[in-house]
Parts: C-alpha cells; structure tokens; sequence
C-alpha cells in the first residue's frame, strides 16, 4: 500500500487532534531509548548499516544541531546516515558546522509512545527544510493511535521541488516461512543502496504483542542485508552444512568401500571354493587311476 503526496509542501495536520505531547525537545535527555523493543531496533538497524557501508558514517541516539535560513535547530534521530562522511572517532553530538554542514543522506526515528507525535509533525518539517533526502519513522509495535498501527513505515522522500513525496507500508514483505511480497518493498535506492521493507519478529512484547523490524533489503535482490553477528552466524552455518555434506560424502565413499571390500571378499572366497572343487575333482581322478 502506498500513499503519496507530491507537488505541494507537507504540513502534518493528524497531530492536531491528538492529545498534548509530554515530549519537550528543549530539555536534555539520557536517549530516546523508552522500551527493549525501541531499543533492539536502534542497535539493529545500527550494526546493519555498519556491517554493510563501513566507507559511510551511521549515528545512533544522537542529537543533532544545524544551522539554516537564521534557525538554530536541535533535533534528535535514532539513526541518521550519512553516505560518504568519514569521522574516525565517537562523537556526543552531531553539529553540523564541524562538517562542512552534511545533513544525513537518510535519517530514521523509531516511533515511541512520548516521541511519536513529534516525529510525525515538527520533524518531517525540520528535515524538509534542512533538504535530508531520506525521512523514515515505522513502530516497532502498537504505541500510536490505530492509523498508525503496525505494520507500518512512512519514507519521506525528498523531490527537487523540495517537497517530501509520502510512501506508507502497512503489509508484511517477507514472511516466517520466507515467502516474499513483492508489493510491500519501497524503493528508496537512488538515494541509499537498499530498499526497505517490514518483517514480524518472532519475539513478543510483554505477553503476546506483535513486534516488527524495519529490514534493508539489498537493491536488486531478494536478500536482507544483515549485521555483522547474523552475516558470522550465517557463514558458520555455511560452513557446518558444507562439512556436514563432505561427512555424508565421506560416509557414502566408505559404505561404497566397505561395498567393495565385500565383493572382494566375496571374490576371494569363490576362487577359495574354486580352488577346493579343483583340488577334490584331482584327489577323485587320482583314486580312479
């Protein structure tokens, strides 16, 4: 499923009717880090993007100051991607002034129950007007109102006329068993390299609610690009295939000797018998004589 409003700039009207937002951006915050689930999917999402583009800069729970068109803005992602920026070292906060003014080529916020409503109104503005190419924000489970219920993910993506063109996801793209839905991928690589798409978890959240994860999807292929721990995981289980197969390779070839070792046996007990029938037929020719 797919909305999309083009050609005229976004102003987020839905939170209008939604009740106050306790979340204060002015006052200094540990993190945005409000559940294990919200956490999970920053870690996640983090060490995919590092594992994959080690040459590009990913930030995680960072806040991030810029200056633009006389406004000092101070606003906070979960993930902010930065395609081609180098900084060897860690960092407290992004400012942009320190780094020829780059904004993130690809900026994500996971949406929380205090911060959901934020990241639907005020931040699509900030990162329309700062020009990020790439907006996303998805629930990692049911914290907003229905509209928004998972499964769910809206990609802003910026046009050249600076407005943000709206694609929204409300299906999942590959399934438990690994079937694939073609329809529920966004196409987002011409500006990052991978698309995106939903998947369910197989954990719950407290009891048995639903959990999902924003997956990067490589741009041609139907693979999920992985972390660094799931791309080991997955080479040792390569590896264990490929030496359970050269076992069962080596079982055959030993039951194929055993095999022959029998008929060889087998062999040299018919030339045993021969020999004996030879050796009973002389003695009863030589009693005759």
């Amino acid at each position: 499923m797919k909305n999309v409003t083009e050609d005229k700039e976004f102003v987020s009207t839905r939170h209008r009717d939604a009740e106050p937002d306790t979340f204060d951006p002015s006052v200094p915050r540990l993190g945005r880090r409000e559940s294990e689930p919200h956490s999970a999917e920053i870690t996640y999402l983090h060490d995919v993007l590092i594992a994959n583009f080690p040459e590009d800069r990913t930030i995680w729970d960072l806040h991030h100051y810029f200056n633009v068109a006389e406004l000092e803005i101070d606003i906070q992602f979960d993930i902010s991607y930065f395609r081609g920026l180098k900084i060897p070292y860690t960092l407290a906060s992004y400012h942009a002034n320190k780094f020829d003014n780059k904004v993130p080529t690809m900026a994500i916020n996971i949406l929380s129950k205090s911060t959901w409503r934020s990241d639907f109104a005020e931040k699509p503005e900030y990162c329309r007007l700062l020009e990020i190419p790439l907006y996303i924000s998805f629930p990692p489970y049911h914290v907003t109102k229905n509209i928004f219920k998972p499964p769910f993910i809206r990609a802003y993506i910026l046009q050249n006329n600076g407005t943000y063109q709206i694609h929204e996801l409300r299906e999942i793209t590959i399934t438990e068993s690994g079937e694939w839905n073609h329809n529920a991928i966004i196409d987002v690589s011409e500006i990052v390299p991978f698309r995106i798409g939903l998947r369910k978890r197989e954990q719950k959240h407290q009891g048995d609610e639903s959990l999902y994860r924003l997956i990067l999807i490589d741009p041609e292929n139907e693979v999920i690009l992985l972390t660094e721990k799931e791309q080991k995981e997955q080479e040792l289980t390569q590896k264990e295939q490929e030496l359970t197969q050269k076992e069962q390779e080596l079982a055959q070839k030993e039951q194929e000797l055993t095999q022959k070792e029998q008929e060889l046996a087998q062999k040299d007990q018919r030339i045993k018998d021969l020999k004996t029938e030879i050796l009973k037929m002389k003695e009863e020719l030589n009693t005759k004589n």
